[in-house]
């Protein structure tokens, strides 16, 4: 091999490790990632209905009753917080701020998206009530990415 294919295999080399290192996937942490617990206590389906759009959700609490701090979960794995959910109160939150016990996003897709976006399946809060913590199940109605 000459020198110059040696450099130029070098630089070839370097510029590919630079590349792959600038395109990492290494999700930025947020200290709510968690897993999804093994048995959640259960609790009936709400008459709250989750909309999903190409890059957000919408719920409206349309019972009547409120809920303090609690947490929104999709799909039985990807969790964000929330500061409480009162009665007639609308939520539009962000896909990509649901996040795993290893704080990668929920893929929800759009036009630069480069992967497939995820499949919205489930949507759950859970909650404090009188038997503890509770997931109660919403209604997710289909949208994009559905």
């Amino acid at each position: 091999m000459t020198a110059g294919a040696c450099v130029a295999m070098a630089l070839g080399t370097g510029a590919g490790i630079m590349v792959s290192a600038g395109c990492s996937s290494t999700p930025t942490p947020v200290d709510y990632a968690r897993s999804y617990p093994e048995r959640p206590n259960r609790g009936v389906t709400l008459d709250i209905q989750v909309f999903r759009g190409t890059s957000h959700l919408e719920l409206t609490n349309t019972t009547a009753r409120a809920f303090g701090a609690s947490t929104l979960w999709l799909n039985g794995w990807f969790s964000r917080p929330i500061d409480g959910l009162a009665v007639g109160q609308t939520l539009r939150l962000r896909l990509r701020e649901f996040r795993d016990e290893y704080s990668y996003a929920f893929r929800g897709g759009g036009f630069f998206a480069t992967e497939k976006p995820e499949r919205l399946a489930s949507v759950e809060l859970e909650t404090d009530s009188d038997d503890g913590r509770v997931f109660y199940r919403l209604i997710v109605v289909g949208g994009e990415g559905n």
